[in-house]
């Protein structure tokens, strides 16, 4: 168990991805993901050749752009109590949204959001020199920038 999270990359919908098998069929959910219109019913061979496409569609495994996992649910607490006494001044969106839990799953941090939460992890990021903090907060970068360049948003 831990806290995995993932920015999408954006060659399926910019057309940069080998072009999709039903393209009257292609649809995109909030967190940028690929899916054929369930309303128009699909074929198995339809379903087939859309997770084929998820698969090798674009050079990124499963078009995920940035795939990281934070840390288990100690590693996260760790982290959590170190920004705790600062969170109110320096690391809302940060404690919010991200650490709360070692394990949450199933929600996002919108890319409206992500300029505020990347000020937030390089001012944590320069501020300490605990390497586990270092790590968390470096991988977190990683996925603000691949949010900011996408404008997908970063999915727990």
């Amino acid at each position: 168990m831990g806290l995995h999270v993932f920015v999408r990359c954006s060659c399926m919908k910019d057309g940069l991805a080998a072009p999709y098998p039903m393209p009257e069929l292609l649809r995109f959910d909030n967190d940028g993901e690929p899916y054929p219109d369930w309303e128009k019913g699909l074929s198995k061979s339809q379903w087939e050749a859309h997770e084929e496409w998820t698969v090798t569609g674009c050079p990124h495994e499963r078009g995920h752009l940035v795939l990281k996992h934070l840390g288990n649910v100690g590693s996260i607490a760790h982290v959590r109590a170190y920004i705790q006494p600062l969170v109110q001044t320096h690391f809302p969106l940060l404690m919010e949204k991200v650490v709360y839990s070692g394990t949450h799953g199933g929600d996002f941090i919108p890319a409206t959001e992500v300029e505020l939460l990347l000020k937030e992890v390089r001012f944590l990021l320069e501020g300490t020199s605990d390497i586990d903090v270092r790590q968390f907060a470096t991988d977190m970068v990683e996925l603000c920038e691949a949010s900011l360049a996408t404008r997908n948003p970063i999915v727990f």
